[in-house]
């Protein structure tokens, strides 16, 4: 079973995300900020990491940048309110693999972690 971390400041979307992904089988972990975030990729070695950029202490690019100076193999997926063209370049160009707008359609979720996972 692929394991996925949340990361993202809000409980609510927390939940959602994970509704979401266990009812794909897969085994989820949650952080509520990016500090704790670090910790528990360090921790845990989670299979992909679905990253919200705008969150207090350490927002998702930064989080991003450091799991990847560990892990150049992480897969990191940006999900996020701030739909701008520049947060969308600077997340690609940082090493996120997709980028997906708040609120999720939790298809369009499944499938995408599934091709950044199960490529081949």
């Amino acid at each position: 079973m692929k394991t996925i971390l949340i990361v993202d400041d809000s409980a609510f979307i927390r939940d959602l995300h994970r509704d979401i992904l266990e009812s794909a089988d897969f085994q989820v972990i949650e952080a509520q900020n990016g500090m704790e975030a670090l910790t528990l990729y360090d921790d845990k070695k989670p299979d992909a990491v679905l990253m919200d950029l705008l969150m207090p202490e350490m927002d998702g690019i930064d989080v991003i940048k450091n799991i990847l100076a560990k892990d150049p193999q992480a897969i990191t997926i940006v999900c996020s309110t701030d739909k701008q063209k520049y947060r969308k370049k600077e997340a690609k160009e940082v090493g996120a693999k997709a980028f997906i707008s708040k609120p999720v359609d939790g298809d369009e979720l499944i499938e995408i972690i599934n091709k950044l996972l199960y490529k081949e």
